[in-house]
């Protein structure tokens, strides 16, 4: 049985009450579900500015949400974890595995840090991020597949990103845009074609593999989610219990940096509250008392190009 997580009534406006904030009409934004209750006091002013809030629409009731929030959490069991359990894929899917080792950004970006393709258990999961796509996580629980489905499985826990077409800005400009992080970075320059009387020089973007990508740390005993939780959340809200994936080792959470895991992002939870007895798992983003229906500005990232000649005099060396 799933849950469908309905987005709750917008507040009335009250533009006489200076702590509430104006948004424009109509402003796009996504409705999703919080966990307050794992955010420190301190953290809650500056994550309501930084992850544009719009409901609730005032800060001090949104401090307040969350410290309800972190009362229910005083209620929960705290357990402590086993073991991790991680098996191999299904042997039909070998030859789906070597190709995916064998593209450049599972060499790049994945084989460095000793990933293994494997199959995890979602039940204690736990999760980076304070807050999820509620609207997102149904469309994609909508076409998870069904665990017998191992080539469906494998789709949906390594899909790839998508490109927009660039927009072209002046003469040697150009910018993508994408509202789910879809956009990866450019590659190094490289020389296409030369002739004495013109040289053509070309790179590539290519989107950013939306892989689900786990670690297991040392300092945590648990299963730590780097990217995925969307897609591991709606696998969870259609009944499967377990996912596709890859994993990687790990001494302690200060070893991600290099995946790029920031402590200070205000959008992630602190080190020691993801470490702690009982830390933020996917499945309370389920649980009406441990999550808040949270609204926030809907925003995209981009990438922004741009051709920087210049002509001048350098000393010859030889």
């Amino acid at each position: 049985m799933t849950e469908t997580i309905n987005p709750p009534m917008r507040p009335p406006s009250a533009a006489a009450d200076p702590d509430i904030q104006e948004h424009p009409v109509g402003a796009p934004e996504r409705w999703g579900r919080a966990l307050l209750g794992w955010v420190q006091e301190p953290d809650l002013r500056p994550l309501f500015q930084a992850s544009a809030v719009t409901s609730p629409m005032s800060v001090d009731d949104f401090i307040s949400e969350a410290r309800v929030r972190r009362q229910a959490r005083a209620g929960l069991t705290v357990n402590a974890p086993g073991s991790v359990t991680v098996a191999e894929l299904p042997a039909p899917l070998a030859a789906r595995a070597d190709s995916l080792r064998a593209t450049e950004q599972f060499r790049t970006h994945y084989e460095p840090f000793s990933a293994q393709l494997a199959v995890i258990p979602l039940a204690d999961l736990v999760t980076p991020q304070w807050w999820v796509d509620a609207e997102y996580v149904d469309s994609l629980a909508e076409s998870a597949p069904v665990e017998e489905d191992l080539d469906g499985m494998f789709d949906f826990s390594f899909s790839m990103g998508r490109l927009a077409r660039p927009m072209n800005i002046g003469l040697n400009g150009a910018a993508f845009a994408s509202a789910r992080g879809d956009i990866g970075g450019p590659s190094p320059l490289r020389v296409s074609r030369y002739s004495p009387e013109k040289v053509t020089f070309e790179f590539d973007v290519t989107p950013r593999p939306n892989w689900v990508w786990v670690v297991v740390s040392a300092d945590m005993n648990r299963l730590f989610i780097l990217n995925g939780v969307h897609h591991l959340l709606a696998l969870m809200k259609a009944g499967r219990q377990h996912a596709y994936c890859l994993v990687r080792p790990a001494n302690s959470l200060g070893d991600l940096t290099a995946n790029g895991w920031n402590p200070q992002n205000p959008e992630l939870f602190k080190p020691q509250e993801l470490t702690g007895p009982r830390p933020p798992l996917l499945r309370d983003y389920l649980d009406q008392q441990q999550a808040a229906d949270v609204g926030i500005h809907l925003r995209q990232c981009f990438l922004r190009l741009a051709l920087q000649a210049e002509v001048g005099l350098i000393p010859r060396v030889a």
